[in-house]
């Protein structure tokens, strides 16, 4: 994938999350103001409330990516959420978003769990849609995998290239680099899973097509000179760069799946300002299995990663919170809608 998404001779547009999130924000901003002005809200109402949801979801995304994705960081320096650079975290910015919603819906008296009926399907178009950016850019990739749908990205993808030049040192002189590399993706791939470096394409003419065919070139097959094997390019060794999961595509078809499942469940009488709740059910799974895949896993303890611990408490107290409003409404009754 290459992160360019629009070159022009006069302009040029990456495709980073900024601009991608930007899109998603207008895009989620008509969609929801007409579902809820179907609702009964009305516009004022409607673009305060978004404009105080958002505000807050950045600040949450801000947070979250400090405080769980550069935790070490975070540790040495809290204040380092205050200064240029660093990233949003999706997940908080999602959490913030509904927790500013609820806010401003709890400041003004409108019944915020109404009002979430005509917003869950926006999110998750938002959300599906948003994972795109982070694939045209290389990031929030997932492990290496030997499948044939795994991916590469361009060198262009900093936050993608970093990941194995930091590795390539560990490797690059040792004096059986191959068994390095064996170590490095065990438990992931195999040598021969592995793609030859771009540098090295020469050497399909004798037969070699991927990293584990290299292994002629070294013992016990061969006893090749330093300067024998810098003459094929095999010294120092080149820059590995495996394929992985296109993590971010499958987070996009969950969230799809998510919007469709939502869209159908809203008409239903049983979810009526419960699909708050379901949302939460489904975007928690969601990062619960796609964490699975994700190269990028900050581990809590036990092999879960933060988001993985935080969307398990997600689906938890959508499953409680749905149980405990529908058992308390079918005895009292659902409450009315307060429309601003």
């Amino acid at each position: 994938m290459h992160p360019v998404n629009i070159n022009l001779p006069f302009f040029h547009a990456f495709g980073y999350e900024g601009h991608w999130a930007l899109l998603t924000l207008v895009l989620g901003f008509f969609y929801q103001r007409a579902k809820s002005l179907k609702a009964g809200y009305s516009k004022e109402w409607f673009v305060s409330a978004y404009s105080f949801a958002i505000i807050t979801g950045f600040v949450f995304a801000r947070l979250f990516h400090f405080m769980f994705w550069d935790t070490e960081n975070f540790i040495k320096n809290p204040l380092i959420v205050f200064q240029a650079g660093g990233g949003f975290a999706i997940l908080g910015g999602t959490i913030g978003t509904g927790f500013g919603g609820w806010v401003y819906s709890r400041w003004t008296g409108v019944n915020f769990l109404h009002w979430c009926d005509s917003l869950m399907t926006p999110i998750c178009l938002s959300l599906a849609l948003g994972r795109l950016s982070c694939f045209l850019n290389g990031d929030a990739y997932g492990l290496p995998t030997g499948l044939p749908w795994g991916v590469t990205f361009s060198h262009l993808s900093t936050d993608w290239l970093r990941e194995w030049q930091a590795l390539h040192t560990l490797y690059s002189t040792s004096p059986d680099p191959l068994a390095a590399l064996s170590r490095i993706f065990s438990g992931f791939v195999t040598l021969h899973d592995l793609p030859l470096p771009a540098s090295l394409t020469g050497l399909q003419a004798q037969g070699v097509q991927n990293v584990g065919d290299l292994a002629r070139f070294y013992p016990p097959n061969a006893n090749m000179t330093q300067s024998q094997l810098a003459s094929l390019g095999l010294y120092p060794f080149p820059l590995v760069i495996p394929r992985v999961h296109p993590a971010q595509l499958y987070e996009t078809l969950f969230m799809l799946v998510g919007y469709a499942f939502i869209m159908v469940v809203e008409k239903q009488a049983w979810a009526k300002q419960r699909t708050f709740f379901l949302f939460w059910i489904v975007y928690g799974l969601n990062r619960l299995l796609i964490e699975m895949v994700r190269g990028d896993r900050n581990i809590a303890f036990a092999h879960l990663t933060y988001a993985q611990v935080i969307s398990i408490l997600l689906v938890i107290s959508g499953v409680l919170a749905f149980m405990y409003c529908t058992k308390r409404w079918n005895k009292n009754g659902i409450p009315e809608p307060v429309l601003k």
